[in-house]
C-alpha cells in the first residue's frame, strides 16, 4: 500500500478557557476527506536563557491511502 502524507504546525492562543489551538472544525475536515492523525508532536518553546519553557503549539502528521490506478 502507498499512502500520501501532509504535516500541518499548529500554535496555540491564549484564551479565557486557556490555551486553545482552534483545530476542532478542521480536524473533523481532514478526516471526512480519509487523513489520519499519525503523529502529535509538542512545540516547545524556550526561555531567553535557551530552556524550554512550555509548550506553544504542537507539529501534526496525517496520512492517508494513496488511491491505486486500475491496471
Amino acid at each position: 500500500m502507498r499512502w500520501e502524507y501532509f504535516d500541518r504546525m499548529i500554535v496555540f492562543q491564549d484564551s479565557e478557557q486557556g490555551m486553545v489551538s482552534g483545530l476542532d472544525s478542521w480536524i473533523n475536515g481532514a478526516g471526512a476527506e480519509g487523513w489520519e492523525l499519525v503523529s502529535a508532536v509538542p512545540l516547545i518553546a524556550p526561555n531567553k536563557d535557551g530552556v524550554a519553557y512550555g509548550t506553544i503549539g504542537t507539529h501534526l502528521v496525517f496520512k492517508r491511502p494513496v488511491a491505486e490506478a486500475a491496471g
